[in-house]
């Protein structure tokens, strides 16, 4: 008996393992997705009677260096003067709580915006007046970062002067140059292997004669690369074809946000990942060259 029960154990532990996740992103609608195929296909040698074309790509997954927070700021008031005093008050609350954290002042920007009257109105019987009511000033605080986890603190220092609106973060690196050098090896060490596949499966002689036709490298921000679906949810339908004296009252469904990783749209031959699974800058580099054939 005991061994019938592991038997079915590892069944029931074999399946499990093998079965496949989809995850509630498939509630994703279709007109949503991205523009690339479902599968990616991509030719990596093209040869023809006289030269060969080899192709290699190279994904890297970059922490980045550096981040810049964009935090809106607004005031309004019934004069100018009044409402940049009391914007000011705010913003220089804030830059003091701050500074406590760490962050220096030359890392704060102040970005004027927009002043702008405001205006609202009032009904008495079945007239409606328009009247002047004041202005309201905005600025935006860009804010350097180095280590991505003080955000949370800056929202609570925020939200301590009134400040919600988190306008966005963005993510840098130093040097480019450096990392485009670390891929175009990669690519060449890719492409040199696929030109000896090639060699050793074709009659055709290589020559030393070639030349790069083509370089295309990327950056992928964070920032750009998060979908959206809404709440994953079954409803029920009421049909209201035979009577118009149905009322249907919703309740809010929530939208998910996620990040979806440029690696699944580009065929990439490589993946140098450095901080998995922290999200961070993705670069790549795809690059082409055609190397001359014996005739």
């Amino acid at each position: 008996m005991k061994n019938y029960l592991t038997i079915i154990l590892l069944v029931i532990f074999s399946a499990n393992s093998y079965a496949q996740v989809g995850g509630n992103q498939v509630y994703q609608n279709s007109n949503n997705r991205s523009q690339s195929p479902v599968s990616i296909n991509k030719s990596s040698i093209v040869s023809t009677a006289s030269n060969l074309t080899i192709n290699a790509s190279v994904l890297l997954n970059k922490e980045a260096d550096y981040y810049l927070m964009t935090v809106g700021v607004k005031q309004e008031a019934k004069t100018v003067i009044e409402c940049n005093q009391q914007l000011n008050q705010r913003i220089n609350a804030f830059l003091s709580d701050l500074s406590k954290a760490g962050i220096k002042g030359e890392d704060v920007y102040a970005d004027f915006i927009s002043q702008t009257k405001l205006y609202d109105h009032s009904i008495e019987s079945n007239v409606i007046t328009e009247f002047f009511d004041g202005f309201e000033i905005r600025k935006n605080l860009i804010i350097k970062l180095k280590e991505l986890a003080l955000i949370d603190e800056i929202i609570e220092l925020a939200s301590k002067q009134e400040i919600f609106d988190i306008v966005k973060v963005e993510y840098f690196n130093d040097d480019l140059d450096q990392i485009y050098d670390e891929l175009f090896d990669e690519a060449m060490k890719i492409i040199e292997n696929r030109k000896a596949r090639f060699s050793a499966h074709s009659s055709f002689n290589v020559t030393d004669r070639y030349r790069i036709i083509q370089d295309h490298f990327g950056i992928h921000n964070p920032q750009n690369m998060y979908k959206q679906y809404n709440e994953a949810f079954e409803s029920s339908v009421v049909n209201t074809h035979y009577s118009g004296n149905y009322i249907k009252e919703s309740v809010r469904k929530d939208k998910t946000f996620f990040y979806e990783s440029a690696q699944n749209s580009l065929a990439v031959d490589k993946v140098i990942d450095e901080i998995s699974p922290v999200v961070g800058i993705q670069y790549s580099l795809q690059v082409s060259i055609i190397y001359d054939l014996v005739r």
